[in-house]
């Protein structure tokens, strides 16, 4: 197999990687649709779907670290990877409006929510916030709690 072939599909290494994220952001919504289905609608919902993003991170960690790496950027560059990174906070940011949340601080609080879960996820995914596999679950969800209360 020639290593250029990839280049009659893409223009330029970059157009393939943002391809890549794309799917990463579509397969991270369809897991978090998959984890609040049959899950009360607001708070529940919000924390199933905060735990499935970090399980999805835990699962595909290269995937992941490029999906919120800075390469990435330029939204007018790739408007489908664009596209289905807002697909895939709209999830969240509905968990923000069940709760009642006005859309307009929903929105500011889905950033903030998602921007604490990707730190955090990073520091269990690098070792340096410790947690037996057993219970990372569990602490993933009351993490996630947390940065929802503190969002209210």
């Amino acid at each position: 197999m020639n290593h250029r072939a990839v280049y009659r599909h893409f223009p330029d290494k970059l157009s393939l990687l943002a391809r890549v994220a794309e799917d990463g952001w579509k397969r991270l919504a369809s897991r978090m649709k998959e984890r609040i289905s049959g899950k009360r609608r607001g708070e529940a919902s919000l924390v199933a779907s905060g735990v499935a993003f970090f399980l999805f991170a835990r699962d595909h960690p290269s995937l992941f670290r490029l999906m919120g790496g800075p390469r990435l950027r330029t939204a007018e560059c790739f408007p489908a990877l664009s596209k289905a990174v807002d697909e895939a906070l709209l999830i969240l940011m509905q968990g923000f409006l069940d709760t009642g949340t006005d859309p307009k601080v929903a929105r500011k609080r889905t950033v903030v929510f998602a921007a604490a879960l990707q730190g955090v996820t990073l520091q269990i995914l690098q070792h340096r916030y410790r947690i037996s596999p057993v219970k990372v679950e569990v602490e993933v969800a009351q993490i996630c709690k947390m940065l929802i209360k503190g969002l209210r």
